[in-house]
């Protein structure tokens, strides 16, 4: 994208763009403006397809927020996942406002700014499930959702014309590990009062079904830790933390 094609909001118009992550996997960030401001929302990376050799990250075309650098008053992240903060150190250069986030999602950008060399303490702003920040003419406020990794958020945010909700990444379990669930009440409620338009993850939507809930794997987990007396070796993601939970509480439990 070329800086110059960034035109200014008009008068009294909301404007949403997409920097990345639609009908992709990876790279998502969203930018919503009014007048002269504009909040993003998360700016994840994208890994490279096997045959893009040499290539280690793809990140969103930071033009737009370059061409809008004076109107960017925040960042907002939705939850810790690569996909949606692997290229908060490629931004924070670029404006000069505050990255809200759980302590969970803040915590994991602390090892990225060390390696970037980035110091923005300060600009790192914690937020809970039900708390609400205003930025210039928004509202932003963080419901609890449930996903693979713990502290994920969705967003109701109100505008001058009405409210948008962007889910983040989730997926509805009953029962999580951290028993944390998932705002199903707020959600509701947000419907009946009305919403101007909705932002929703999708993965997976071609499929029939629903996902799991993540408690459905203790029962293999127990049976491979009775019936084996050696190592035992687990593959996984990194973020996969409740996963990770789960192993060490049935290795205290079988003591292994």
């Amino acid at each position: 994208m070329n800086q110059s094609a960034v035109q200014a909001v008009s008068p009294d118009t909301l404007e949403i763009v997409p920097l990345g992550g639609l009908g992709e996997f990876g790279m998502n960030m969203m930018a919503v403006s009014w007048g002269d401001t504009t909040i993003l929302i998360d700016a994840g990376v994208m890994f490279p397809d096997p045959d893009q050799l040499g290539v280690d990250l793809i990140i969103p075309d930071m033009a737009f927020v370059e061409a809008r650098r004076k109107d960017v008053k925040a960042l907002v992240l939705t939850h810790g996942h690569e996909d949606h903060i692997g290229a908060v150190p490629h931004l924070m250069p670029l404006f000069d406002g505050p990255v809200y986030g759980t302590p969970m999602t803040l915590a994991l950008l602390e090892p990225k700014f060390e390696e970037h060399q980035i110091e923005a303490a300060d600009r790192l702003k914690t937020v809970a499930p039900g708390q609400t920040v205003t930025v210039g003419p928004f509202t932003i406020e963080f419901i609890r959702v449930t996903h693979s990794m713990p502290d994920c958020m969705a967003l109701a945010i109100t505008t001058p014309v009405g409210v948008i909700v962007h889910t983040g990444d989730f997926k509805i379990d009953q029962t999580p590990i951290d028993g944390e669930h998932f705002n199903l009440h707020r959600f509701a409620e947000l419907g009946r009062q009305g919403v101007l338009a909705l932002f929703s993850d999708s993965t997976n939507i071609d499929r029939k079904g629903f996902t799991g809930p993540e408690v459905e794997v203790i029962d293999a987990f127990e049976e491979l830790f009775t019936s084996t007396d050696g190592k035992l070796l687990v593959a996984l993601f990194s973020s996969s933390i409740f996963r990770m939970q789960l192993l060490v509480d049935l290795a205290a439990q079988f003591d292994r």
